[in-house]
C-alpha cells in the first residue's frame, strides 16, 4: 500500500517537471521552417535526380553485359554464379523500381508552404 502511493507521488512529481506546450523552448535553428526556400527547392531536385537515376541503373544494369562480365566476383564461382542468377537479377531490378517510385512520389508530394501577408489593419 504504502508503496504503490510512493510511486503515485514519484509519477506526480516526475510529471510536474515537464515542460508545458506553452512553455517549451522555441525551435532550434536549422529546422524546416528556418530553412530558405531554395535550398529546400534543389535538395528536392537532387534527391529526385539521384532516385531516377539509381532506379534506372538498377533497373537496367542487371540484364546487360556489364553485370555478366563483371570482374569483381570472376574470381569467386559462387559470387558470379549468385550475381548471374535471374532471381537475384530480378530483385535488383525490382529495388530499381523502387527508387523510381520513390522519386516519382516525392516529386508529386511537394507542396511550398506559401505564406499569406496579414491584411492591413482596418481603422
Amino acid at each position: 500500500m504504502d508503496l504503490a502511493r510512493r510511486e503515485s507521488e514519484a509519477t506526480a512529481e516526475a510529471s510536474a517537471k515537464l515542460p508545458s506546450p506553452s512553455t517549451a523552448a522555441p525551435a532550434k535553428p536549422g529546422t524546416s521552417a528556418d530553412v530558405p526556400q531554395w535550398l529546400r527547392r534543389l535538395s528536392l531536385a537532387v534527391y529526385i535526380l539521384f532516385c531516377l537515376e539509381m532506379g534506372l541503373l538498377l533497373l537496367v544494369l542487371p540484364w546487360t553485359s556489364v553485370w555478366l562480365n563483371n570482374s569483381l566476383v570472376a574470381g569467386h564461382s559462387y559470387l558470379e554464379a549468385l550475381a548471374n542468377n535471374d532471381f537475384v537479377r530480378g530483385a535488383v531490378s525490382g529495388l530499381g523500381l523502387v527508387d523510381i517510385w520513390l522519386a516519382i512520389t516525392e516529386a508529386l508530394r511537394y507542396r511550398e508552404q506559401r505564406t499569406h501577408p496579414s491584411p492591413p489593419p482596418s481603422s
